[in-house]
């Protein structure tokens, strides 16, 4: 009954806010006037958030009111929603608006003159597009005004002492643009034309004819293939490399490297580094399922536990410091020779099946703005930022593939740290990318309990002078054996 009843609760909070949203006014007075059905109006309802961050639907917010003047800093299209406030509409309604520039910025602006609304439809939205960067030395400014209205019951803004919300006003600021890859590794399997898809991700937009690959990419190339632009949106570009050789001997471990370059206009933050691998083959039979044995997908806060070999508290002594960090599958597609079938969704169709690496697992905060300690790397430093959007290295993934010995045993075999580039910034801006690499075994110490041991290694010449290398136990359970000191040299912490 406490859980129906909390449920129940919870529903009611959620439909009030979103009611707030769609019909809620600047004062007491405006919800005042809706609730006992006076007056309709209409108004323009874009919401900012303390970061200068335009809400947009689905979120939703009850704190935060209609603005009537907005600093835009970035260049993603603008979304201005023009809200009819009625408690009955009986028949369709259009609204005119006029709009006035001042500066030389170069708008698209849809619709032009007109919104509409009707008894299923009480928003509409003013679509608003910088087609180039602006002069910066000269005030560049938007604004939008109601006219009129069909029907002559409804009134223009808000009928209230404060503000109307029936003028909008806009002003552009110089935007500061960043760019980072969705991901930073990618496996294929290396056969002629086969086709391998990355994302480019622009937080705060961009401006199409800026973009030259051949200026914000550089390239290490370990095989031949062809990169072209397959779509593009607001805040994203989707490439396609295409393979023009066959890359498939089992015994060589295939790589290309593609690094995201600075330019004037754009900043390189995020995944700074995409690797393109194809592994060496190992036979391994995906029914043994390793990476299964590390993660739990009932319990969201499923973990991993480690100790590490350290000296944090620079006192010449080592010793194992405990941490731990959530852990994840690897979801792949189910063309993956090491792809085992976790979820076909209750349905024949195997488009929408689910796929997982019998072999892998990674590490991945559960919220997509923050990141987990993955391998205790956070303890390697003294400032630095857990957001996801700057220190996406943070969270690893993939990160251990598992080896059974024999291809085949169920309770022990080598494992390997997968090599790649983690990109790690300070809370002081400095941004900097590590290569991680290592190994070590696993082994079932009792039932269902596994220990990983293994010894990691952490590159970057600026900050290390070179390579880390430290020890590392790990396991599947809180409910592991106290570890024995071992004579090895131990990690410090450093700044960012």
């Amino acid at each position: 009954m406490k859980t129906y009843s909390r449920m129940k609760a919870i529903r009611l909070i959620l439909i009030f806010n979103l009611l707030f949203i769609i019909s809620c006014s600047k004062t007491n007075e405006d919800t005042k006037l809706f609730a006992d059905n006076g007056n309709p109006f209409i108004r323009f309802y874009l919401l900012v958030n303390p970061n200068n961050e335009v809400i947009e639907f689905p979120e939703i917010s009850g704190g935060i009111t209609a603005s009537s003047f907005y600093d835009k800093q970035d260049v993603k299209v603008l979304k201005i929603p023009v809200v009819l406030s009625a408690a009955n509409l009986n028949e369709p309604v259009t609204a005119s608006f006029e709009t006035s520039i001042t500066g030389t910025i170069d708008l698209d602006i849809s619709p032009t003159e007109t919104v509409s609304f009707n008894p299923n439809k009480l928003v509409d939205t003013i679509f608003v597009k910088a087609n180039n960067r602006w002069d910066q030395n000269t005030i560049q400014e938007l604004k939008l005004k109601l006219t009129s209205i069909s029907n002559s019951d409804i009134a223009i803004g808000i009928q209230n002492t404060s503000e109307s919300n029936d003028e909008l006003t806009i002003s552009f600021s110089e935007p500061i643009l960043q760019y980072t890859f969705e991901s930073n590794r990618l496996e294929i399997t290396g056969e002629t034309n086969e086709d391998i898809f990355f994302k480019v991700n622009f937080p705060l937009g961009y401006f199409e004819n800026e973009i030259d690959e051949s200026l914000i990419f550089s390239f290490l190339n370990g095989f031949d293939y062809t990169l072209s632009k397959l779509n593009q949106d607001d805040t994203s570009i989707t490439y396609k490399i295409s393979l023009n050789e066959s890359i498939n001997n089992d015994d060589v471990f295939y790589q290309t490297i593609i690094n995201l370059e600075d330019t004037d206009n754009y900043t390189a933050t995020g995944n700074k580094i995409l690797q393109i691998v194809k592994p060496i083959k190992t036979d391994r039979n995906i029914a043994v399922n390793t990476a299964s044995n590390f993660y739990n997908l009932s319990d969201i806060f499923y973990r991993l536990y480690g100790e590490m070999w350290n000296d944090f508290n620079q006192d010449n002594v080592c010793e194992w410091g405990f941490f731990f960090a959530f852990a994840k599958p690897v979801v792949v597609d189910a063309s993956n020779p090491n792809a085992i079938l976790f979820d076909d969704m209750g349905t024949a169709d195997t488009s929408d099946d689910i796929y997982h690496h019998a072999f892998q697992v990674g590490f991945r905060s559960n919220r997509a703005d923050l990141t987990t300690n993955s391998f205790n790397l956070k303890r390697y430093f003294n400032n630095e930022t857990n957001s996801f959007a700057e220190s996406p290295g943070f969270d690893v993934m993939p990160a251990i593939e598992f080896f059974p010995e024999n291809g085949t045993s169920t309770t022990n075999g080598t494992m390997l740290i997968i090599p790649q580039f983690l990109t790690i910034a300070g809370r002081n801006g400095n941004s900097y990318n590590f290569g991680l690499s290592g190994a070590g075994t696993y082994m079932e110490i009792s039932p269902g309990i596994f220990e990983l041991k293994f010894e990691l290694k952490l590159t970057n010449d600026e900050i290390f002078g070179g390579t880390l290398t430290s020890q590392y136990l790990m396991y599947n359970t809180r409910d592991y054996p106290e570890p024995a000191d071992i004579n090895a040299p131990c990690i410090i912490d450093y700044d960012l």
